[in-house]
């Protein structure tokens, strides 16, 4: 420590005295505070006028109801949340992980106050129960409700650093002691365990609902770092749901909310249908059996997402998000991602949602495996259509039928061009999304240009007391988090992935459909009319002989995923919102007209959300 630092700390009295004094000991005690962080967030205190992460903490209380730390309930550990350590060496403790900043629903009930990072799955279908007939997810045609989803089985895994490993309690499926299996044809697996697992039935926007559920600590612990994966195996699902909320939220919700709160705290959605986005007999964002993708229903405060790839890069010229794909937009600067301040690529969204290009087209009757990745690079959404003759997937141990109880960290490489890019066609063999992570220096850069709000301010902090290692309980920043900091990477991203696994931009996305209106509605909607096309036997044989971590060739059809734009002068490259925020303004003064019509379901939930409280991009 130098000198100057020793007298301010030793002649406190002096500074308060001489007034030029105590503006240079404010600037000492800043700089001390706020020493150990990296570039982006201490230029995030610079852009704010703030001298120290204490500082924005103090001014979080100060501009918003829901900006400061909540209080948990001391129940909640004992009662509903599942255990914080786990029996599988190498699998996180994640005692010290809980969020304290973040959601409002946090601070309106003391029970989701201070959650953790455990995840599982849920699988959301229209099947009529003896609750309820319809829901506003499920105005679909009568095939669909009797026919769709037709599953396999439902696995979910945690990740030891090296390899994934079943988690018996929270799979759907034949447990044995090489993995599980299921044949929805045999009512096998799925079928056959599938009541077990009902939460939720006749409440809800969906008709009928399944997860893993249970009596906090003695229940499912769920999905918690180093990484998840969970899988699903359908004969069909043509329109269904597959997401994944808080263990927290699935156990007090499926005990009814007797705290007052379901803690709807975060959401992620792989696979799910859109009917109950839009306003009744309006047009869906695509066909109806074109399933999307998305992450930001539930923002936590916790575990920030990337939303555009402008805002995700702090509206800058320049490219730096996500970091892994630095190398690819180096070596191809007009591809799709890496120029994301041209006006074609405003509109790209890489978390997903009504705008965006995220999303898997499935065919009525048509075998899928869908794998779905959570590590530090972010959240990986894998879809094969399994081997005809094996039912093999590009996964080594994962089949149509059944899946291995430990499984290596990764699929072989994705492939197949058209699977490499979203709005992924019915027919594709294989197919990879990818919704990137916002880690500390990430998630200041982005939070920068926004508010300093129970959300963004939230998110700021949590990556400054992540790197100051001060988040933890009795620390100073105690409950402000960055939980992507606490995944490992699994290594999911291949050397020939493009940027365009994380969005296109939507004027690349067709412009008419021909089922996605109720009255076009059927159970063999296809984008292009085609007929599917019997998946080859062999599928990937060229790949079996690969050993980990080799190198892969460029896309075959890189010229396809490049694209050339003049420059545009005189966009402002400083990183505030003025100069380049029109896109942002645009689809939320869209998203609250939704609204303003009467949208239900995703959309109303978040824009109540933000308008109860304080605008997201406000």
């Amino acid at each position: 420590m130098s000198q100057p630092m020793i007298g301010f700390r030793g002649r406190g009295r002096e500074c308060r005295r001489v007034p030029l004094l105590r503006l240079w000991c404010a600037a000492l005690g800043a700089r001390a505070a706020s020493e150990g962080l990296q570039p982006q967030c201490q230029a995030y205190l610079e852009s704010k006028n703030l001298g120290s992460p204490s500082d924005l903490a103090q001014r979080m209380e100060q501009v918003d109801s829901f900006g400061g730390r909540c209080t948990p309930s001391p129940d909640t550990d004992t009662t509903y949340a599942p255990n914080p350590t786990s029996t599988i060496p190498g699998v996180t403790d994640t005692t010290p992980l809980a969020c304290r900043y973040g959601n409002p629903e946090m601070f309106k009930c003391q029970t989701c106050c201070g959650w953790r990072p455990h995840f599982n799955w849920v699988v959301s279908t229209c099947e009529p129960n003896d609750k309820l007939s319809s829901s506003m997810f499920c105005k679909v045609p009568q095939c669909v409700e009797e026919g769709s989803p037709k599953i396999n089985y439902v696995a979910a895994y945690q990740y030891n650093g090296s390899h994934f490993v079943l988690l018996d309690e929270s799979t759907a499926g034949d447990l044995a002691s090489e993995g599980v299996s299921g044949n929805w044809h045999d009512k096998t697996g799925w079928e056959a365990k599938k009541q077990q697992f009902e939460w939720m039935g006749g409440v809800g926007d969906w008709t009928s609902k399944y997860a893993p559920w249970g009596d906090g600590p003695s229940g499912p612990r769920g999905v918690t770092p180093p990484g998840a994966l969970w899988i699903l195996s359908a004969e069909n699902f043509y329109y269904a749901g597959f997401y994944m909320l808080s263990q927290l939220n699935l156990n007090v919700q499926g005990k009814g909310n007797p705290t007052g709160s379901p803690c709807w705290v975060w959401e992620f959605d792989p696979v799910e249908g859109t009917v109950g986005w839009m306003p009744e007999n309006a047009p869906l964002p695509g066909n109806l059996n074109q399933l999307y993708a998305t992450n930001n229903a539930a923002p936590s405060g916790c575990m920030p997402v990337a939303y555009t790839a402008m805002q995700a890069n702090g509206l800058k010229r320049d490219f730096s998000t996500p970091a892994s794909f630095a190398t690819f937009c180096q070596e191809n600067p007009q591809a799709i991602g890496c120029e994301f301040w041209e006006p074609s690529q405003a509109d790209l969204w890489w978390s997903g949602t009504v705008q965006g290009s995220q999303r898997f087209e499935n065919y009525w009757d048509e075998a899928y495996v869908f794998a779905v990745v959570l590590d530090q690079r972010g959240l990986w959404i894998y879809r094969w259509r399994p081997d005809a003759a094996t039912g093999e997937t590009g996964w080594p141990g994962v089949s149509r039928h059944q899946a291995a109880r430990v499984l290596a960290a990764k699929p072989r490489p994705v492939t197949d061009a058209s699977g490499l890019s979203t709005d992924v066609p019915g027919d594709v063999s294989e197919a990879v999304i990818f919704q990137p992570s916002l880690p500390p220096e990430e998630a200041c850069r982005a939070a920068s240009i926004q508010a300093t709000n129970w959300q963004f301010g939230a998110n700021a902090l949590g990556a400054m007391a992540t790197q100051l290692n001060a988040y933890g309980p009795g620390q100073e920043f105690d409950g402000a988090q960055n939980w992507w900091a606490h995944f490992a990477d699994s290594g999911q991203q291949a050397a020939n992935y493009p940027l365009s696994i994380a969005g296109v931009p939507k004027q690349d996305l067709p412009q008419q459909y021909t089922c996605n209106k109720p009255n076009e509605f059927s159970c063999q909607c296809r984008q292009d009319g085609a007929q599917p096309q019997t998946p080859p036997t062999g599928l990937d044989k060229a790949d079996s002989n690969r050993q980990p971590g080799a190198a892969d060739g460029p896309p075959a059809t890189a010229p396809k995923l490049l694209r050339a734009f003049p420059a545009e002068e005189g966009q402002d490259k400083g990183g505030t919102a003025a100069a380049s925020s029109l896109p942002i303004v645009a689809t939320v003064v869209m998203v609250c007209a939704l609204v303003a019509a009467g949208v239900t379901g995703f959309f109303v939930r978040r824009c109540l959300m933000s308008s109860e409280r304080q605008s997201l991009w406000s």
